[in-house]
């Protein structure tokens, strides 16, 4: 059993152009997540995928000035069929990733997006090891920032609600009386090479969700989320 660290990246942006290899408190995007998976040295293997040669580049660029360990890096290209906007990594790694690598029945991929770039060595063990000791696929989770209970359409002269017992029908408005959801993240995903192979349309499908903290998994979509995380990390 091997465990390959899997960080995509392709090369277009339809909100933020060049997102993936903008600077993000002075180095690019992309270098933040492919050192927390070095620096862990939980993996045998660490795979940037990407469309772009010229990112793989960049990527070598900042981790060799800053004196870190690359021999573990390998470079996969992918085609442009395979980073188009509307493509899914999930069916990239069932349909060509693991033919490619030749990787056998009982390795463990664990996807990590390069968009949550503030994920702790912790975070990425603790998925690893419930993996490991469960035999199951395992994805991160946080919980929202609001209830979604009370979730509203708006609708062209009214809204509605999104949950039937919505508090802002039943006037059981505090926070107290909420119950607490959580949506996934970009932080981690550990997939068993045997459980891709079955026929899942959903790389969330009988897989355990692991907790993590909301700080750790902001998702970089926006101006306003580089300006933050920049932030966060000049801090550190």
């Amino acid at each position: 059993m091997i465990k390959i660290g899997l960080i995509p990246a392709r090369s277009g942006s339809t909100r933020l152009k060049n997102k993936n290899i903008s600077l993000l408190a002075n180095r690019p995007l992309i270098y933040w997540t492919v050192k927390t998976a070095i620096k862990s040295k939980c993996f045998d293997k660490i795979i940037f995928s990407s469309d772009s040669i010229k990112y793989f580049n960049i990527l070598l660029k900042y981790l060799k000035y800053d004196k870190i360990d690359t021999s573990l890096v390998e470079f996969d290209f992918r085609k442009k069929k395979f980073a188009t906007n509307k493509s899914k990594i999930f069916d990239y790694i069932k349909t060509g990733f693991i033919n490619k690598f030749n990787l056998n029945n009982n390795d463990l991929i664990v996807l990590m997006l390069p968009t949550c770039p503030l994920r702790s060595i912790k975070t990425i063990k603790r998925s690893i090891e419930l993996s490991l000791k469960k035999k199951r696929n395992t994805f991160s989770v946080t919980k929202y920032n609001f209830h979604i209970s009370f979730a509203i359409r708006i609708l062209k002269n009214s809204w509605n609600t999104l949950i039937k017992n919505s508090p802002l029908l039943t006037g059981k408005t505090q926070g107290q009386n909420q119950k607490i959801y959580y949506h996934p993240t970009g932080l981690v995903n550990c997939l068993y090479v045997k459980i891709l192979k079955k026929k899942y349309k959903s790389i969330y499908y009988d897989s355990i969700p692991l907790i993590v903290n909301q700080n750790e998994s902001i998702d970089i979509d926006t101006k306003e989320d580089f300006e933050l995380v920049s932030n966060i990390l000049k801090r550190k």
